[in-house]
C-alpha cells in the first residue's frame, strides 16, 4: 500500500523552526527599508513575523507591510531572502525534533515523499539544501517556483504532474487542511506548529509530535482508510 501513496509536506511549522531563521532576517529586513522608507515600514514583534509564517509573500506583505507599494514589497523580497540565507550560513536553522529519522524511515517504507509550500523557490531550496533534507523528497512545489495564487492549486499540480490519486497532506495551517480536502487527500495537522486555535478544523488526524505520523499512517494503512 505505501508504494501508492504520496506524502505531501509542508515546510514551515511542519518541518522547521522557522523562527530560527525568519524572526531575525524580518527585523533586519525591515530595519532597513525603514532607513529608505520610514514610516511606511512599521516595527515587527516576533509575534508579528510568527503570524505569517506558512503564507504566500504578497499574504505577508498585505500583512506585514500594507502601506508599501510593490517597488518596496519586491526590494522586500530581495533582502529577506538575503538576510535568510545569511542565517542558514551561519548555522542558524532548525528541524523539529524527529524529522529526520522519520523521513528516514517513512523513505524507506517506499513513500512518495514532497514538499509543498507557500514560500519562494529560492527560500525553500537554500532552506531544504542548508538543513539537510533534500535526500528524503521527490521534489519541492513552492508557490514562488509556479507562481501559484494557493496552496491548493500547487497541490492540485503536483497530483496531476505526478499521476497521484490518493495520499496525505502534512501541514499546521487552514491552507493545508484547504488544500488536501480540496484534492481529496487525507490531512495530518501538527498542532506544534503555528496556527491559530481552529485552524486545523477539519484534518482527519491531529498530532503533537512529528514522528506521531508514522503511527496515524500505519493505523490508516491497517484500517483500509486511506480514500477520504
Amino acid at each position: 500500500m505505501a508504494q501508492e501513496q504520496v506524502l505531501l509536506f509542508d515546510l514551515d511549522g511542519t518541518l522547521i523552526r522557522t523562527e530560527t531563521i525568519a524572526v531575525s532576517a524580518f527585523r533586519q529586513t525591515f530595519a532597513r527599508l525603514r532607513e529608505a522608507y520610514g514610516e511606511i515600514v512599521p516595527e515587527l514583534s516576533e509575534a508579528d513575523v510568527c503570524a505569517v509564517f506558512g503564507k504566500t509573500l504578497p499574504e505577508i506583505w498585505d500583512a506585514l507591510l500594507p502601506r508599501a507599494d510593490e517597488a518596496v514589497r519586491r526590494e522586500a523580497d530581495a533582502w529577506l531572502l538575503h538576510y535568510e540565507k545569511e542565517a542558514l550560513a551561519a548555522g542558524k536553522g532548525e528541524l523539529y525534533p524527529g524529522v529526520r529519522e522519520t523521513l528516514q524511515r517513512l523513505r524507506a517504507d517506499g513513500y512518495r515523499l514532497f514538499i509543498v509550500s507557500n514560500g519562494g523557490e529560492a527560500y525553500v531550496d537554500t532552506v531544504c539544501t542548508h538543513l539537510g533534507l533534500t535526500p528524503y523528497f521527490d521534489d519541492y512545489y513552492s508557490a514562488g517556483r509556479f507562481a501559484a495564487r494557493s496552496k491548493t492549486e500547487l497541490v492540485a499540480r503536483l497530483l496531476r504532474e505526478h499521476d497521484a490519486r490518493h495520499g496525505v497532506m502534512v501541514g499546521d495551517r487552514r491552507s493545508d487542511v484547504e488544500a488536501g480536502r480540496a484534492n481529496g487527500l487525507k490531512v495530518v495537522g501538527c498542532a506544534y506548529g503555528y496556527g491559530s486555535p481552529g485552524e486545523l478544523d477539519g484534518a482527519d488526524a491531529v498530532v503533537e509530535r512529528f514522528d506521531a505520523i508514522v503511527d496515524v499512517l500505519t493505523r490508516w494503512a491497517t484500517e483500509g482508510a486511506w480514500v477520504r
